[in-house]
C-alpha cells in the first residue's frame, strides 16, 4: 500500500507560514514546482510574469512551475500567508498526465492560458482548515506520511471548489430567472412567498432575487405584486365580482392589503378604478355607436 501511495504522492518542497510588513519585498524568482499562496491577513501585491495581482485575506493563488513571480506587502498592517510548494515526481509524460487527472485541479490550471490560477476561499472553509493542519504537520515532521495524505486531501478540496466555480461559470442562470417568472405567472393567486421558491431551487432568497433582477430588471417580489395588480385590474374592468372576492382570487391575504397595494401601484382605490373603467368603457361604446349611425 505504501508503494501505491508513493506512486501518486507529490514531492513537497516547502510548507511554511510567513509574516511580513510593507518594508519587506521579494525580487523576481522562478521555481520548478507549483507554488500555492494563501493569504490569511493583510494585503499582498503579486507580480506573475509582469502581471499584477492584488491579494487580500482569503485569496488563494496557484502559480505554475517555471513562472517568474515576486510580491510585496502593501498597507500599514502586517500580512500573514501560507506558502506551499510541490511538484509531481519525474515519471513518464503519460504518468504525469494521469496524476493531473487524479489531482483534478492541476488539469484545470493547465487548461488556462494564464501562468496562475486565482481562487477566493472562505475563511472557515475546508481548504482553510486543511492548510492550517498541513502547516502544523510540516512544523512537527516534514517526512510525516500524514503530511502527504493531508496534501492529497487539500488537493481534493481545491478540485471540488474549482469544479463548482466552473459549473457556475458555464451555467445559464437565465433558466432559473425564467423558471421563477413562470412559477409566479402560474401561481400568483396562491399564498406564495419568494422564500418558498428559493427552497424549491435549493438557493437563498437573496441569490434568486439577484438573478431575477439581473435578467428582468425587477425583484421577484415586485414582479409578483405587479402580476397580481394586473390581474386585479382585469377582473375589476371585465367582471361584476366583489372587490373582496377579487382580492382573494389575486392572492392577497386581506381586503385592506389589497386596497393599500392597489392604490400604491395605480393611484386609485379598486372601487374608484372600477368606476373609471366602466365610464371609459361606456364612452368608447357610445363613440362606437355614434360612428355606426353616421
Amino acid at each position: 500500500m505504501i508503494e501505491a501511495l508513493n506512486a501518486i504522492m507529490p514531492v513537497i518542497v516547502k510548507t511554511l507560514e510567513r509574516v511580513h510588513d510593507s518594508s519587506w519585498k521579494m525580487d523576481y524568482s522562478m521555481h520548478d514546482s507549483y507554488e500555492l499562496i494563501f493569504v490569511k491577513k493583510g494585503n499582498v501585491d503579486f507580480w506573475v510574469e509582469g502581471e499584477k495581482i492584488e491579494l487580500k485575506a482569503g485569496d488563494l493563488l496557484i502559480i505554475k512551475p517555471h513562472t517568474r513571480h515576486k510580491f510585496e506587502v502593501v498597507g500599514s498592517f502586517k500580512a500573514e500567508f501560507i506558502v506551499m510548494a510541490f511538484y509531481l515526481k519525474p515519471q513518464s509524460k503519460a504518468k504525469i498526465e494521469q496524476l493531473k487527472e487524479i489531482y483534478g485541479f492541476l488539469k484545470h490550471i493547465e487548461m488556462v492560458s494564464s501562468r496562475f490560477y486565482y481562487l477566493r476561499v472562505r475563511k472557515r472553509s475546508s481548504i482553510f482548515f486543511c492548510l492550517e493542519s498541513i502547516l502544523q504537520e510540516a512544523k512537527e515532521n516534514k517526512e510525516n506520511l500524514l503530511l502527504y495524505i493531508k496534501s492529497l486531501e487539500l488537493f481534493a478540496y481545491i478540485t471540488r471548489e474549482i469544479d463548482n466555480l466552473e459549473i457556475k461559470k458555464n451555467f445559464d442562470y437565465s433558466k432559473i430567472a425564467k423558471f421563477i417568472k413562470e412559477y409566479i405567472d402560474q401561481n400568483y393567486m396562491e399564498d406564495i412567498k419568494i422564500g418558498d421558491i428559493a427552497k424549491k431551487l435549493f438557493l437563498s432568497e437573496s441569490s434568486i432575487s439577484r438573478l431575477f433582477k439581473n435578467h428582468f430588471g425587477v425583484l421577484p417580489k415586485e414582479y409578483l405584486l405587479s402580476k397580481r395588480i394586473e390581474k386585479a385590474k382585469e377582473y375589476l374592468s371585465m367582471s361584476n365580482l366583489k372587490v373582496s372576492e377579487i382580492a382573494i382570487m389575486c392572492g392577497f391575504s386581506s381586503l385592506q392589503r389589497f386596497n393599500d397595494i392597489f392604490k400604491k401601484y395605480t393611484g386609485f382605490s379598486p372601487t374608484h378604478f372600477r368606476k373609471l373603467s366602466l365610464q371609459n368603457s361606456n364612452f368608447l361604446q357610445n363613440k362606437s355607436m355614434g360612428n355606426l349611425e353616421q
